[in-house]
């Protein structure tokens, strides 16, 4: 990407001022808002008076410049030009991670030697004991009168013995002193490494060219698609309080290219990366004829349709009006402490908090399909924050029961979980009778009866509240007759929006019973087959 024509402008108007090399000011990550999915990703660059042309390098490759925002607490700021090729010379004003790295590597150095003298100290003592060695070994003895050669030999043998245990221990403590040196020569060379790291980044990276005058702070915010948040649940359901408990956690990832260290730490539900309006919805066009017109006029037809009300633009709806637009109520949290989150972590797991939800319990059963009801416990969302989805990890009364996955809820919404099966809520569904024939004498028709008893028996040793549900058939044609009687009737039809399915609500005492009789009859004409 080359420099913009106002920077290119600006060049060409004052020359003596900006061909100078722009000053160049490393920026670390120091704010990060994470959105389920993007990251808005902010970074600080202090600008001191009489600098005009500032490069702050080392920023992700590939970053977005449609995101890329500039704004300066005390600096003025002109053209700003985000370079993702060739970067121009600067003079590098050394950061606090370069001098900080520079001092570690120095120290590092500085005990590394000193150690070293110590081996070459303990090698000297060896070396001063092989050298009495050697000189005993060469001592003349060809002038020593004979009675004194015993013991001058004596003498001799002695002094080269213990010259050579000298010379054996100081060795040895050499090679002792010199491993103990090893995590020194390593700590140093992942200084070095580190150093260089910082002096000479990797150059597949971008930059940011900015004009500016004043002194002051500059903040450089982006937009870094790939990086999230995913909330994770322990649902803590205490029956004998009626409270259903949510401690959230998080697990954030970011793969930008780049590590955020030490960073702080802002949680939102806004959802940038989603489209932020609805989809338009475009009018029907209906045409008729004869059955045998050809099938080439009707596709031409429904051509002529379509460009006079132009499809919509998928892609266009797919990415949204503004990829930074906070769409909706936006709920933030903001992380306790700094955070590091490096390049490239899939799931690193963070503490939120707890949301405490007032939760009616009930026993649930479906006889049609199960043996034994389920615990069911229903809240509403009163936090006053959506509950974005999430896997969830089921406790009762203390124990883990099993696992789930956690729909979004919409502040206000209703949330329900199931905990598990109820062993003592015995269900039975059986069909007493079922028929099936022709009926009538001049006009026939075909009929279906069937009727069943279902049973809930309650042997767990307590009362539960319980709701059964059950269903009859449904049809849409008016010579389709399905008529039905329950006994007891039932407590709500067309249970939560689905039509023919009935619920009745009872409570059940411990070791009780409680019996539904369901009647069902279904009438149509003859000659016709019921599907």
């Amino acid at each position: 990407m080359k420099f913009s024509l106002i920077t290119t402008l600006m060049l060409a108007a004052a020359p003596s001022a900006l061909l100078a090399a722009p000053i160049e000011h490393p920026a670390r990550v120091d704010a990060v808002t994470l959105f389920p999915w993007g990251a808005q990703v902010s970074r600080s660059v202090a600008v001191a008076e009489g600098e005009t042309e500032v490069l702050v390098p080392n920023l992700p490759d590939g970053t977005d410049v449609a995101s890329l925002r500039v704004s300066g607490a005390g600096v003025r700021i002109g053209a700003v030009t985000l370079i993702d090729e060739r970067q121009p010379a600067s003079d590098a004003v050394t950061s606090p991670e370069i001098e900080a790295a520079r001092a570690e590597v120095e120290r590092l150095e500085a005990a590394l030697a000193a150690g070293e003298d110590a081996v070459a100290a303990i090698r000297a003592q060896a070396l001063a004991a092989q050298a009495r060695v050697a000189f005993l070994n060469r001592l003349d003895t060809s002038n020593t009168p004979p009675d004194q050669v015993a013991t001058l030999a004596a003498t001799v043998a002695e002094g080269v013995l213990e010259a050579s245990r000298q010379a054996l221990v100081a060795e040895a403590e050499a090679r002792a002193a010199d491993l103990a040196l090893r995590p020194d020569r390593e700590a140093l060379e992942q200084a070095r490494k580190a150093l260089a790291a910082l002096e000479h980044p990797a150059r597949d990276s971008d930059a940011v060219l900015m004009q500016v005058s004043g002194a002051g702070t500059v903040t450089i915010t982006t937009f870094v698609s790939d990086a999230g948040w995913q909330p994770a649940y322990d649902v803590r359901l205490d029956r004998a309080q009626g409270v259903l408990s949510l401690d959230r956690l998080v697990s954030v990832h970011q793969a930008s290219g780049e590590d955020w260290s030490g960073v702080a730490l802002t949680l939102s539900t806004a959802r940038p990366s989603e489209r932020s309006a609805p989809s338009e919805l475009w009018p029907e066009f209906l045409r008729f004829g004869p059955p045998d017109e050809p099938v080439l006029m009707a596709k031409a037809e429904r051509g002529y349709a379509m460009e006079a009300a132009p499809a919509p633009e998928a892609d266009a709806a797919l990415v949204g009006a503004g990829a930074l637009e906070m769409v909706g109520e936006t709920v933030t949290y903001r992380y306790d402490g700094a955070v590091d989150i490096r390049d490239g972590v899939e799931d690193l797991r963070l503490q939120l908090d707890r949301l405490d939800l007032r939760a009616e319990v009930l026993a649930e059963a479906v006889p049609m399909l199960d043996p034994t009801a389920y615990r069911i416990a229903e809240a509403r969302n009163d936090s006053g924050q959506v509950l974005l989805p999430g896997p969830a990890t089921l406790w009762l009364d203390g124990a883990v029961i099993g696992a789930s996955q956690l729909p979004l809820v919409a502040a206000g919404a209703e949330l329900r979980l199931g905990f598990g099966a109820i062993d003592g809520m015995q269900l039975r569904r059986i069909v007493e009778q079922a028929q099936e024939g022709d009926r009538g004498v001049i006009s026939k028709s075909n009929e279906r009866s069937e009727t069943v008893r279902i049973e809930v028996e309650n042997l767990t040793g307590e009362a539960w509240p319980v709701r059964l549900i059950d269903r009859v058939p449904y049809g849409e044609q008016e010579d389709l007759e399905i008529g039905y009687t329950a006994t007891p009737k039932a407590t709500e039809e067309n249970y939560d929006d689905k039509r023919g399915l009935l619920a009745w609500r009872f409570d059940l005492g411990a070791g009780a019973k409680q019996t539904v009789d369901l009647e069902t009859t279904i009438r149509w004409p003859a000659g016709q087959v019921l599907r």
